[in-house]
């Protein structure tokens, strides 16, 4: 555990220094959500109706800076690195050191999202303030608060091991951006980053709820918002622990099958 630790006080380092990466991730999330608010706001302002998909305007703009710093804090970021080190040859440094490459990578990323949590503050505090005639937060619950930092830390663990899945992908993939940038489409539509769930069609909706996705964000927020049944609470808990089981074992499983396909060619 020790030397996990130290990894983490390094990647805290090397977040000091990178802390620019930091706050263009915080914009990359950030801006999209801004746009999307002044597009709501004006369809609302512009429509008949008070209510879409059974929220009204307050309750939008509240899920959609919720929603973005969620985001923000819980989303990391290991696929690009993990591989551009398979497609560079890097790999093989880590193989043979006495440290799991995941806990390693793990340890890292949690550093880097704590600078990219602390990023994210002012510009939060900047879309709080332009929409604060729109917003409405829920009182404080301890409980409440304790269940949405639970299913909170079991998706950041449940995407890692996801954002795992698509960077071993290179082990067979020469080039796989393409890849993922499909993957972050998807989840911007099915995890509810893009729209609450609840205004996608519900056929999408059932693939939401049948994949992770709606384990990431949408189960996490409905808790804080107060939005989630309570009835729906313990199935949703046992989901994100399921999904984590299975993609537990196929991170290990896909590793194996992919170092054994491991050239170490590149630079």
């Amino acid at each position: 555990m020790k030397k996990y630790w130290t990894v983490a006080l390094m990647g805290w380092q090397d977040s000091l220094v990178y802390r620019s990466n930091a706050f263009i991730w915080v914009l990359y999330a950030a801006l999209p959500a801004l746009t999307l608010m002044l597009v709501w706001r004006a369809a609302y302002a512009s429509g008949t109706q008070t209510s879409r998909g059974g929220l009204n305007l307050t309750q939008m703009m509240t899920y959609y800076i919720c929603v973005t710093a969620l985001s923000i804090v819980i989303t990391p970021h290991p696929e690009w690195e993990t591989a551009m080190q398979i497609r560079d040859g890097k790999m093989t440094g880590f193989i043979v050191r006495p440290i799991g490459y995941f806990g390693y990578r793990l340890a890292q990323e949690t550093s880097y999202q704590t600078m990219k949590s602390l990023m994210m503050l002012p510009s939060l505090a900047v879309m709080i303030w332009i929409f604060q005639d729109n917003l409405k937060f829920p009182a404080f619950d301890a409980t409440s608060w304790s269940l949405f930092l639970l299913a909170s830390l079991l998706a950041y663990i449940l995407l890692t091991q996801i954002k795992f899945l698509l960077g071993i992908s290179a082990f067979w993939i020469a080039e796989p951006a393409g890849f993922l940038e499909l993957w972050h489409t998807l989840l911007a539509v099915l995890g509810g980053r893009l729209l609450p769930i609840g205004e996608l069609p519900n056929w999408v909706q059932n693939v939401a709820l049948y994949t992770p996705f709606s384990s990431l964000y949408s189960f996490p927020i409905g808790i804080f918002l107060g939005t989630m049944p309570p009835e729906r609470l313990l199935p949703g808990f046992l989901t994100q622990i399921l999904w984590i089981a299975v993609l537990a074992w196929a991170v290990r499983a896909t590793w194996g099958r992919g170092l054994l396909a491991y050239e170490a060619y590149g630079g």
